[in-house]
């Protein structure tokens, strides 16, 4: 057993598991082999911008937090900004945009993802690892 690793939710390893083979484009492959590996060895307390409103023009944003705690939100700053906050990815991937008011359109930040590719998502962005100077 490796010491270093952070224990993941069950959920979580499943969903890692299961994308290492079901995985419909490089991209989304390299995706849950982020995730997998950030959950497992980066923690974070000041934020890991994951999605940033500024960089999509549905003004979407995902931040993984303390405990793989995750916010995904909608709008530009805290004004006007309406968020929910997940214990998972597994039930992060799963938020309805229709639902919480983010979009007219029903569809999950997994879809929402797909559709986009994961072109949107920045894997540099942990601010522990910036704040440390782990990362350039």
């Amino acid at each position: 057993m490796d010491n270093n690793k952070n224990q993941l939710w069950d959920v979580d390893a499943k969903l890692f598991a299961s994308m290492k083979t079901n995985s419909l484009t490089l991209n989304e492959a390299n995706f849950f082999s982020n995730m997998q590996f950030k959950e497992e060895y980066e923690c974070t307390a000041l934020n890991d911008v994951l999605i940033s409103a500024y960089e999509n023009t549905d003004q979407i944003y995902m931040v993984r937090m303390y405990y793989e705690e995750y916010v995904i939100g909608h709008g530009i700053g805290t004004d006007g900004a309406e968020e929910v906050h997940v214990m998972n990815l597994s039930e992060a991937l799963n938020v309805n945009f229709k639902t919480e008011g983010f979009l007219d359109r029903d569809i999950t930040l997994w879809e929402w993802l797909r559709e986009k590719d994961y072109a949107i998502v920045n894997y540099g962005r942990n601010y522990d690892l910036l704040e440390n100077g782990k990362r350039s």
